[in-house]
């Protein structure tokens, strides 16, 4: 056999070895981790996985918080709001596939299957409509199909510095291929173990809803989401989505509140290949309600981590915790 090939047969039959052993200990570790790191919340079985659902608090209304795009631990990243909020109401995290908790899937990450398997989750877990619905980010884009196409599990809206359809198809790029081979890359590699060690601890910061001492978890869970497909799944369809509610608004009778982050405003301002102006494009939402509202709050897109007891005395002045709130529907009524 020629030297040169049985010098690289022998080499690749090394790496693979080693990607191997890798691999394994990735697994390893992961399930050791689910022991270490036990959810606080409910899981419950939507489409034969299983879904954590976090709540807390007590009251009339029924808040149900819906993370971004990324957010590795959404019920550790909402944490400073639902301590503001569950006094006064039902506070919940439906964790949606592949983030926290919650198994990964490779069910296509569509706004309606988000949606839909989030609403299947509350009803498992005992939380029924009408949902004062508030989400963060890209949250906002499954608030609006959630409102535009079941109006009558929708009390009110509140976006937290929420994506923009038009805004959010525009920055869409189609690298998911490229984006499932660093997810299988890193699964053969000691990603995980850098990860955890504190190579991103930079990044990932924000997602730790304030309190460091809640770094192990979102380390464990960010390693958790750069080794499977739900970023990448979510990438192919971003523009799809976008698209999908773009021509949608919410029911005029929904009442909406829209906090929007200075920080994000100036940001946006100072970007000479956007011409949105991020605080008149929310206030033309709220606008289009009977009964809607815009509040420019001092922070930065995380609102929820600095600006917690702002949003929450927001929330209360709009949606009294001591009147429960339910759907205004003559309009659909009468169709």
């Amino acid at each position: 056999m020629n030297k040169k090939l049985k010098n690289f047969l022998a080499v690749t039959g090394a790496v693979t070895v080693a990607a191997a052993a890798v691999y394994g200990l990735n697994v390893l570790d992961e399930k050791k981790d689910k022991k270490r790191y036990p959810q606080s919340g409910r899981m419950v079985e939507v489409r034969g996985k299983k879904m954590h659902v976090y709540s807390c608090g007590t009251g009339a209304n029924t808040v149900v918080l819906i993370p971004g795009q990324g957010t590795p631990t959404p019920s550790l990243d909402f944490k400073p709001l639902i301590d503001a909020l569950a006094e006064q109401y039902k506070v919940v995290v439906p964790e949606p596939f592949g983030y926290g908790y919650s198994d990964k899937t490779n069910e296509p990450r569509t706004v309606q299957n988000v949606v839909d398997e989030m609403r299947e989750g509350l009803r498992k877990a005992g939380f029924f409509p009408p949902y004062v619905l508030s989400a963060h980010a890209m949250g906002g884009i499954a608030t609006l199909y959630w409102a535009a196409h079941y109006p009558r599990e929708v009390a009110a809206v509140v976006g937290i510095d929420t994506a923009l359809p038009a805004q959010a198809a525009a920055q869409a790029c189609s690298c998911s291929c490229m984006m499932r081979l660093q997810a299988f890359l890193r699964k053969i590699t000691p990603v995980r173990m850098l990860v955890k060690a504190g190579m991103l601890d930079g990044s990932i910061k924000n997602y730790t809803g304030g309190q460091d001492d809640l770094m192990p978890i979102v380390r464990s869970h960010v390693a958790n989401l750069k080794t499977s497909n739900t970023e990448a799944n979510e990438q192919a369809v971003m523009q799809q989505n976008c698209e999908e509610v773009a021509g949608l608004n919410y029911p005029s009778s929904c009442p909406v509140l829209m906090l929007v982050a200075s920080e994000s405003c100036d940001k946006v301002k100072a970007d000479p290949a956007c011409t949105i102006d991020w605080m008149a494009e929310h206030e033309k939402i709220a606008m289009y309600a009977k009964v809607g509202k815009c509040v420019l709050l001092e922070g930065g897109h995380y609102l929820h981590h600095t600006a917690a007891d702002a949003i929450a005395a927001e929330i209360m002045a709009f949606v009294p915790a001591e009147e429960e709130q339910k759907p205004v529907l003559r309009s659909f009524l009468k169709k």
